[in-house]
């Protein structure tokens, strides 16, 4: 039906003029009157023009805003309806429902309704002051025969139309002006997915413990085996690390050993809910293989995370700089800081009187280490008082945390301290480099050796470890069975070697702290992606999976209609693969995102049966292409020599990996593949990814924590299977 405009008829604009006319005949009519005649001729034709155009500006301006509302509408329906089709009865009504949200209710008496063109409810066309068309019939699957072609759509059309009524016009015999609005979204089945993910070196960065979480087969995450600190003792406490002050004696000398990790006090919370860029902390490290010492064979330190130093690197760590944590701040030139420098604090007891020395076995960051050596560097001080920096610590640390062949004695203090027996202090470490590693502390009466060489005997035995002894006398913290640090929980009886009772507190189940995680922001990454792949039908969906790093990896083809066949291919053939390979996945190396397109574009194409039969590439013709292309960082490796050859195929003024992501993006678009792209965190690099999705078709979204992945992946699954065509 056209859009309808009210008006009387053009006689009565004609009588209106006319008796404007024969009004300035009057006026006219005697000579000594004309001069006014005519000066009211033209004032009454203004003020008619004046109407005429205040007229059109605001009810033209209604018009407007309500055409609009019907457009945000229409679009809104459309999609939300297409998310029920194939069901077309679903999709009407869910169409229905959101136009009532958007102020269009079809159950007004003044609605009229129209569904697959027969009139459902309302009044007449020419009575109505709302009219809802849906279409669904249009768009079924006619190839079918006529019996099953209900249900078969694939798209659906909302038409509104509604009266605006006008107020100013009603004075040139306009009754009402009438907007309208149309929309066709379409659910797209058949679809071939390759998700191309980036496992670099940065996507453990947000890692708070190495080793205090391993995954265990068949167990979905979060759960798995979680090694805390030994606690040996009765459930409630004390354990034996809490017992009376015990020494080791050997030549002649006394020496005192604490553990690194079982610190009295830290003064930085490592919390997830409290982080903010360029705040660091202290955190305990589980490793295995990382040759630390321990109370069990599995050995601990503590570790200056986060990691790496920003200024070498894309990470948040800092190095924390002598003039301000002397002040009580790391470094004092960090956006948003300065924040405190992470202090870790440990109690001791001398058991006799004597000059005693301090001895730290430690390393500093070998991955992207600092040219100055501000790294090596560890502050200390005792009873809070700010004595020494001890600095050319080796170089150890890295991905997955520290080296077991690296770690170094240094003694902290040439002149020795002078205590009595049973005086307690506190001996105070604040943390220096990023990524800087603790392991052990010894006190001890003997005056021999030099920074990198202790004194032959207990401290170089064990590896290098020291003495096979632990001093007890642990105090506060290290004590205290909410810790999150011996994984406690409510419920605990007896004596315990572990996870001793933990009945207090906001959260007494210290199995859920944020230390007991695995590595970060890649797990939630891998996560995020595995509930993407869970929302796709085997039966009409293909996915694959390319991971990426310094080179690029194709984990799994196609799975695995084409492959395989609708009735071998089920969701359990997808989780033996594609799922079983994003668990499998694992972060180190550089960022060669354009070597992971170049791989997505491979799983994409479409081979012969028989190639993918034989575990080759299983793109389908006929199927809708997309790739999904996560990052973290920025492009800094290339897939090979000639990607970044093509003027009309570069980063404007970037860098050869850069151009590569880019002719990478060209290739994608020539090969009819819509690119999605996601960034994680605020080093990665937006602009470029944007490009991305911009040049194909699609749309880029940044997390800037890795707990907004399912809602990204949640509006992608939309997108995607989910679009307006009209």
């Amino acid at each position: 039906m056209a859009p309808r405009r009210w008006f009387c008829g053009r006689c009565r604009m004609r009588e209106a003029v006319e008796h404007l006319v024969e009004a300035a005949r009057r006026a006219m009519g005697s000579p000594g009157h004309r001069q006014r005649g005519q000066a009211l001729i033209i004032f009454v034709f203004a003020i008619f023009g004046l109407l005429v155009v205040a007229g059109l500006g605001v009810d033209l301006g209604l018009f407007y805003i309500e055409r609009v509302r019907i457009t945000r509408a229409v679009d809104a329906a459309a999609l939300a309806a297409a998310a029920e089709l194939p069901l077309e009865e679903a999709a009407q009504q869910r169409a229905l429902e959101f136009l009532v949200e958007n102020g269009y209710d079809a159950t007004d008496p003044t609605t009229r309704v129209v569904i697959n063109g027969q009139h459902i409810s309302g009044p007449s066309e020419e009575a109505a002051a709302t009219i809802i068309e849906l279409d669904t019939a249009s768009f079924r699957d006619l190839d079918l025969p006529p019996e099953h072609q209900l249900n078969s759509a694939y798209r659906i059309q909302v038409l509104v139309r509604q009266d605006v009524p006008v107020i100013f016009l009603r004075f040139i015999n306009f009754i009402g002006l009438q907007a309208a609005a149309s929309a066709t979204a379409e659910n797209i089945n058949n679809l071939d997915i390759v998700i191309v993910f980036d496992r670099s070196g940065s996507m453990e960065f947000d890692t708070l413990c190495y080793g205090c979480w391993r995954q265990i087969n068949g167990v979905p995450y979060p759960g798995g085996n979680l090694y805390p600190l030994p606690w040996n003792g009765p459930a409630d406490g004390p354990p034996e690390h809490c017992g009376p002050t015990q020494y080791y004696a050997y030549g002649g000398y006394r020496y005192y050993f604490i553990e690194a990790e079982e610190y009295s006090r830290l003064s930085n919370p490592y919390d997830r809910f409290l982080y903010q860029p360029y705040y660091t902390y202290w955190v305990m490290q589980r490793e295995p293989n990382d040759g630390a010492s321990g109370r069990d064979s599995r050995g601990a330190y503590l570790l200056h995370m986060p990691f790496p130093d920003y200024e070498e690197a894309t990470g948040y760590g800092v190095t924390c700089r002598e003039e301000d944590v002397v002040n009580g701040w790391c470094n004092s030139n960090v956006t948003g800081g300065p924040f405190p420098a992470p202090r870790a604090d440990y109690d001791f007891t001398p058991p006799e009187d004597g000059n005693y020395y301090i001895w730290v076995r430690g390393q500093a960051a070998n991955s992207w280490s600092r040219h100055d050596g501000l790294d090596r560097r560890l502050f200390w001080g005792i009873d809070g008082a700010f004595l020494g920096t001890e600095g050319g610590f080796r170089r150890g640390t890295g991905y997955n945390g520290a080296s077991s062949s690296r770690w170094q004695w240094r003694r902290l203090n040439g002149t020795p301290f002078f205590w009595n027996a049973g005086e307690t202090h506190t001996l105070n470490l604040w943390a220096g480099g990023s990524n800087f590693a603790v392991d052990r502390i010894v006190i001890t009466t003997n005056p021999y050796g030099s920074d990198g060489s202790p004194p032959s005997g207990p401290i170089n035995w064990n590896s290098g470890r020291g003495a096979a002894h632990w001093a007890n006398g642990r105090t506060d913290w290290a004590c205290n069975p909410c810790d999150a640090r011996f994984a406690g929980h409510p419920g605990q009886t007896g004596y315990r070697e572990y996870e001793p009772n933990c009945s207090s507190g906001p959260n007494p189940d210290r199995r859920y702290d944020d230390v007991w995680d695995d590595e970060q922001p890649i797990r939630t990454a891998i996560e995020a992606a595995k509930r993407f792949v869970g929302m796709l039908d085997p039966r009409y969906d293909q996915i694959g999976y390319v991971r990426y790093s310094s080179n690029s990896t194709i984990a799994s083809e196609l799975q695995c209609l084409r492959r395989l066949g609708p009735e071998y291919c089920t969701s359990q053939v997808i989780t033996d693969t594609v799922v079983a390979a994003l668990d499998a996945t694992y972060a180190s190396g550089a960022t060669n995102i354009a070597g992971g397109m170049e791989d997505g574009i491979a799983v994409l194409s479409t081979g012969t049966s028989a190639e993918c039969q034989a575990g080759g590439h299983c793109g389908r013709p006929g199927a809708a292409h997309v790739m999904i292309v996560m990052t973290d960082g920025r492009a800094n490796q290339s897939p090979n020599s000639y990607c970044d050859d093509d003027p009309a195929r570069q980063w404007p003024g970037g860098s050869a990996a850069q151009d590569c992501v880019i002719y990478y993006a060209h290739e994608a678009r020539e090969n009819s593949i819509v690119v999605y792209t996601i960034t994680l965190g605020g080093s990665a690099d937006f602009e470029l990814m944007e490009a991305v999705a911009d040049i194909t078709g699609g749309v880029h979204r940044n997390a800037d924590r890795p707990e907004k992945l399912n809602e990204i992946f949640e509006e992608l699954y939309e997108r995607i299977f989910l679009r307006l065509v009209d």
